[in-house]
């Protein structure tokens, strides 16, 4: 049988190496027999330590500095070297890379095995949204970032983008045939099939995320309070920031719940009646889907992937407006009617059973890298390929240079 290769720059084992969806992944091709190993390329911390100071040596700014580091032309060569080690010492017939800050061949060099990359979002749609330090670049270190990420992207075989608003990006902002995308979906990155819910509330709603500004965390505390004003019996559950715990009534500060806490994180979405995840930028979200399987109607703004994951009045709602008086008309709405609460909930669970998983992602890899079907793009059902800017999104003008 045909295997393949996996290289992550992280932890490929790890719940922290992007959010947990690489170990997943894997998890889901060693399952299906298809993966000989997954290895980690990225530098150790001496390695990445260095990188930084020569970084601030070189250009004496500090803002954005890591980012800088990791995508300097050393670092990429760093990791690269140790993907190519990698590859060397395995019989793989393909590989799969997580992460596209490094390639297992020296430059010019077309490796003899098809290489694939999995990816959530490109530089240029993170540098449109200034988001993750890219909004502390300057216009030549963005186009000198995407640069080099298109020098990556343009020497695989095959990419393997989440979700459509991904694969948009890759043809429109980086020039790649439409033939050489397998859209593949993602999963739940829970161990465990979440139990059926017992009941909704109509009242409990819950925040999952650590980064408080980009998951839009000041929005969701300031629609609270508004729609408090009318239902005082509402309640909210803040996971994930830290240093934050105010007094504030109606919120409970629970903490980051990584690690073995996911259990209870699923707890959480069982019982909370609406997920809020307004973010300012949501690659994919994940988060959605796992409140989703747990059959908790989810809102988010308009932005990202969220329109393939949510359908507007069915599973959840799409927000147009950034304002806290149109997330608590939203809260309101949901929470005051407890048969559209349940019948949303149980259309949620169902969605993503019927058209989301690891599983799914899994066998489009393999068929992508394996089965030579690279051919059509391969689309998670029900959703469609998004040419116009996403509501919030800012022209990104190094990003679109070739």
């Amino acid at each position: 049988m045909s295997r393949i290769l996996g290289l992550c720059s992280g932890d490929p084992t790890s719940r922290l190496s992007f959010s947990g969806s690489a170990r997943q992944l894997f998890i889901s091709l060693d399952g299906l027999g298809v993966l000989s190993e997954a290895v980690d390329v990225d530098l150790t911390r001496p390695m990445r330590l260095a990188t930084r100071a020569l970084e601030l040596a070189r250009s004496r700014r500090a803002p954005a500095h890591r980012l800088r580091a990791r995508w300097s032309a050393r670092a990429v060569e760093l990791r690269s070297r140790r993907a190519i080690r990698s590859l060397a010492r395995s019989e793989a017939d393909a590989v799969l890379m997580y992460g596209t800050d490094y390639f297992p061949a020296e430059q010019g060099v077309r490796p003899a095995r098809p290489v694939g990359a999995a990816l959530d979002a490109t530089f240029a749609q993170i540098a449109r949204a200034g988001e993750h330090d890219f909004g502390q670049l300057t216009p030549l270190e963005v186009e000198a970032c995407v640069a080099r990420q298109r020098d990556i992207l343009e020497r695989c075989t095959v990419l393997f983008p989440r979700t459509e608003w991904c694969a948009a990006s890759l043809e429109e902002d980086y020039g790649v045939a439409h033939d050489r995308l397998v859209v593949t979906g993602a999963g739940v990155n829970f161990d465990r099939e979440v139990p059926e819910r017992e009941r909704y509330d109509g009242r409990t709603l819950l925040f999952v995320g650590r980064d408080w500004q980009r998951k839009n965390g000041p929005l969701v505390l300031d629609a609270f309070r508004l729609a408090r004003r009318a239902r005082p019996d509402l309640r909210l559950e803040v996971v994930g920031p830290s240093g934050l715990a105010v007094q504030e009534p109606g919120v409970e500060w629970v903490g980051a719940l990584d690690g073995e806490r996911r259990d209870e994180l699923q707890a959480r979405y069982l019982n909370a009646s609406l997920f809020l995840c307004p973010s300012r930028f949501e690659p994919f979200g994940v988060a959605i889907l796992e409140a989703m399987s747990a059959g908790c109607p989810a809102v988010a703004l308009d932005r990202g992937a969220a329109r393939e994951i949510i359908e507007d009045g069915v599973t959840g709602s799409l927000l147009r407006d950034d304002e806290p008086s149109a997330l608590a008309k939203v809260i309101l709405g949901w929470t005051s009617d407890l048969e559209r609460l349940s019948a949303a909930g149980a259309r949620a669970k169902a969605t993503v059973q019927e058209r989301w998983g690891w599983d799914r992602a899994a066998r489009r890899v393999e068929q992508g890298l394996l089965s030579g079907g690279i051919g059509p793009l391969l689309k998670p059902q029900g959703t469609r390929v998004r040419r116009q800017p996403v509501p919030g999104e800012r022209p990104a003008r190094a990003a679109r240079m070739r």
